[in-house]
């Protein structure tokens, strides 16, 4: 059989290498300012790009991560993972 040409990708949690077009990509922006800081010596902005992270089905499924999860309404559970999508 002929090989297809796959693209793939290394899971952010197991670092397995899984096809791109399985893999589910999350946005993670990283929290810079700890929450022990006083407001008066907080900035005012922090400006940080969003890191794209791949996740495989597995982990995915592991950690609650899933498609269906994000599309019907998972926000709350990744506003605290700290994840964007």
């Amino acid at each position: 059989m002929r090989d297809k040409g796959y693209q793939y990708v290394s899971c952010y949690y197991c670092g397995k290498l899984t096809r791109y077009d399985k893999a589910i990509t999350l946005y993670v922006s990283p929290r810079l300012i700890s929450p022990d800081i006083p407001d008066s010596q907080k900035p005012l902005a922090v400006l940080v790009a969003p890191k794209k992270i791949y996740v495989c089905p597995s982990c995915a499924r592991f950690r609650g991560l899933s498609r269906k999860t994000t599309s019907r309404g998972g926000q709350d559970l990744l506003k605290k993972l700290g994840i964007e999508i």
